[in-house]
């Protein structure tokens, strides 16, 4: 699996990215945060980085990330690499404030 993997899901969910490191091994279980569409909701400054997916503008849900099933991932989207500085940021400061 990709890193910053994207994913869409099985059921009427919105996409996710995994954020967990792609070579570990969790068993059936991934880490991953749900993106919803940019004008869906007001942003969290830092907690929720503006991304692309496509032509499609999301809000990573980092305040929402949460552990699927391997086998929810459905069809492979692509990947956010490009906005790797952005999430880790999102994730520090979720995490540890900062």
């Amino acid at each position: 699996m990709q890193r910053l993997a994207v994913f869409r899901v099985t059921g009427k969910k919105p996409p996710v990215v995994v954020l967990q490191y792609p070579d570990m091994d969790t068993g059936d279980f991934v880490l991953a945060a749900p993106l919803y569409p940019a004008g869906a909701a007001k942003p969290i400054e830092i907690i929720t980085p503006e991304v692309s997916v496509g032509d499609t503008a999301y809000l990573v849900g980092t305040h929402l990330l949460a552990g699927i099933r391997r086998n929810a991932l459905a069809e492979p989207l692509g990947n956010l690499i490009a906005y790797e500085y952005d999430i880790s940021r999102a994730l520090s400061r979720l995490f540890f404030g900062n």
